[in-house]
C-alpha cells in the first residue's frame, strides 16, 4: 500500500525574508515623511512659524501706523478709542485756518459722489469750528428775468422789472444764506450753513443764530429828483441799508488766503450808492482777482426813470460743524491730503 505524501502550505523563509525587507522600507518611506527635513511634522513646524512671523509683522505694521497716526494728530495714547483701538481725535483740536477738509453734502450730485473740498475758515470758541467751499459750488441769480435783453453776458446782467429787483435786493441775504443751507441739511457733519460774508457768530447750539442780521431803514429819494412814473411816495421800498458785515470773514480768509478764488462769488452784504444823479442798490461780490465789487439790482435815477436787473454770481457755503467730529485720514496740508471726517 501506498503512503500519502502531505504538502506544508506554510510561509517560506525566503517570503518572511522579503515580506520584512519590504516593510522596512515602507517603514523608513514613512518615517522621512513625517519625520524628515520635509516631512509633515517639520512642515507643520515651519507653517506654524511663518505664521506666527506674520502676525508679528502685521501687528508691528499696525502700530507703526498707529503711532504715524498719532503723530499726525497731536495725541498718544488715551481712552478716545473705537472699538479696533485706533486713536482718533477731534477736528476741532488739530484743525487750523487754511487746512483742506473733505466735507461730505450728503448730495450724490455735488462733488465727487457728494464729497467737496472746503478750508477750514474759523476754529476758536467765538465763531466755534467753520468751513467755507473751497470754490463755488453752485451759480446763484437774483432778480427774476422779465425780458430776454442782456446787457451785458458776463457776468450775466438781464433786464428785470423794478419791483423784481427790489424785492430780490430786499430779501437778498436770506436767500443767499437760504442756499448755504442746502449744503449743510443733509450733512452728516454739520449743523448749519450760511453765504460768506454774513454774520458769523454762533449762538451756544453751534449754529448761526445772527447770519441774517441786516441794518434795517427806508430810503428815499431826493425832494429834486422827478417821481417815477406810477410812484406816488418817494420812498423807494429798499428797506435794507448798507452794512459792513463781510469785513470779519474777508479778514479771517485774506489770513488764511483763501479769498481769492480765481472766480466771482457772492458776499451776504449789501452797500447803497448815491450821488446827484442815481441811487443804486447793490449786494457785494468778490472779483476773480480778490478786489470787491458790488452788483447792483435795482436802480432811480433823478430823471424819474428805473430800472431792475438780474445778476448772478457763484456761492461759497460756510458751514458749522459738530463739535464730535473727527478726523480718520490725512493732515489738512494739501488737497490731496485733506482731512476726512466721521462721527
Amino acid at each position: 500500500m501506498k503512503k500519502v505524501e502531505k504538502k506544508n502550505n506554510g510561509i517560506t523563509l525566503i517570503a518572511l525574508i522579503i515580506t520584512i525587507i519590504v516593510l522596512l522600507i515602507l517603514s523608513g518611506v514613512t518615517i522621512n515623511l513625517t519625520l524628515g527635513e520635509n516631512g509633515i511634522f517639520r512642515t507643520a513646524e515651519m507653517v506654524g512659524k511663518n505664521y506666527m512671523d506674520a502676525q508679528e509683522r502685521e501687528l508691528a505694521d499696525i502700530a507703526n501706523f498707529t503711532n504715524k497716526l498719532n503723530d499726525i494728530l497731536g495725541t498718544t495714547g488715551g481712552s478716545d478709542t473705537d472699538a479696533s483701538g485706533t486713536n482718533y481725535e477731534t477736528l476741532k483740536s488739530v484743525a487750523e485756518a487754511g487746512n483742506y477738509v473733505k466735507y461730505d453734502t450728503g448730495i450724490d450730485t455735488i462733488g465727487d459722489n457728494g464729497i467737496v473740498t472746503f478750508r477750514v475758515l474759523y476754529n476758536d470758541d467765538t465763531y466755534g469750528l467753520q468751513i467755507i467751499s473751497d470754490k463755488s459750488i453752485e451759480i446763484v441769480p437774483l432778480a427774476q428775468e422779465s425780458t430776454d435783453e442782456i446787457i451785458q453776458e458776463t457776468p450775466l446782467i438781464k433786464l428785470s422789472t423794478w419791483e423784481q429787483g427790489r424785492d430780490s435786493y430786499n430779501n437778498a441775504i436770506a436767500i443767499l444764506n437760504e442756499k448755504a443751507e442746502y449744503y449743510a441739511q443733509s450733512s452728516p457733519y454739520a449743523l448749519d450753513g450760511r453765504c460768506v460774508g454774513s454774520v458769523p457768530t454762533i449762538g451756544t447750539d453751534g449754529k448761526f443764530n445772527a447770519k441774517n442780521t441786516e441794518v434795517e431803514g427806508t430810503y428815499s429819494i431826493s425832494d429834486s429828483w422827478t417821481l417815477p412814473t406810477g410812484w406816488s411816495s418817494r420812498d423807494t421800498g429798499c428797506q435794507k441799508l448798507t452794512d459792513t458785515n463781510y469785513t470779519t470773514d474777508q479778514t479771517a480768509m485774506e489770513a488764511a488766503n483763501i479769498w481769492n478764488t480765481g472766480e466771482i462769488y457772492w458776499l451776504a452784504s449789501r452797500v447803497v450808492a448815491s450821488n446827484l444823479s442815481y441811487c443804486n442798490f447793490h449786494v457785494r461780490y468778490v472779483y476773480g482777482n480778490g478786489n470787491l465789487g458790488y452788483y447792483d439790482l435795482c436802480s432811480v435815477n433823478s430823471d424819474g426813470s428805473i430800472r431792475g436787473l438780474t445778476r448772478e454770481s457763484g456761492l461759497r457755503p460756510c458751514i458749522s460743524l459738530k463739535s464730535d467730529v473727527k478726523v480718520v485720514a490725512g493732515d489738512g496740508e494739501t488737497e490731496e491730503t485733506a482731512y476726512e471726517l466721521r462721527i
